[in-house]
């Protein structure tokens, strides 16, 4: 194989696994946004919180990739576990766990990598990773937004808003 298509292939066969990731990701927080924002913006107003905020800003890199990786790592285990359980029989119980674990995602380990990026991006690997990982979603978002499924889907996504908004106002 041509050098040139084995490295082509090589970033296909590492990107696609990501792109799969990043569209879970994004129709997870579609649809959980809405409900978790304005509990974000509530908690973002605790004097507790906005000095936890500013300690993560300020902190060395190293220390907010440790900050990043412990809620990371303890949460993502969780989520593969939820999908197990639904997998094997237990769809409520595995969605309730799904949806807390996002949830819990939302609150810590976004939390951080939004304080802490500056200083994370002055790592060079994990800056080269994330500038990486930012292209694919990026270009596997531009891709589902572009398609004919994802048009129909905000379509139909409207139409039960407006659904939702007549029988909440009646």
């Amino acid at each position: 194989m041509p050098p040139n298509r084995a490295s082509r292939w090589a970033r296909s066969a590492v990107s696609a696994p990501i792109a799969v990731a990043v569209l879970t990701y994004r129709a997870l927080d579609r649809l959980l946004g809405p409900l978790v924002r304005p509990v974000l913006r509530g908690l973002g107003r605790l004097a507790l919180l906005q000095r936890l905020g500013r300690a993560i800003a300020e902190a060395p890199p190293y220390v907010v990739l440790a900050l990043l990786a412990v809620p990371f790592l303890l949460i993502e285990p969780l989520k593969a576990l939820s999908l197990y359980w639904m997998a094997v029989g237990h769809p409520w119980e595995g969605g309730a766990a799904l949806a807390a674990c996002h949830l819990l995602s939302i609150l810590t380990s976004e939390r951080v990598l939004h304080l802490g990026k500056p200083k994370l991006m002055t790592i060079p690997w994990f800056a080269t990773g994330y500038i990486f990982v930012a292209d694919v979603r990026d270009r596997a978002l531009a891709w589902l937004h572009g398609s004919r499924a994802w048009r129909l889907g905000v379509a139909a996504a409207d139409r039960a808003r407006a659904v939702a908004r007549r029988w909440f106002r009646a």
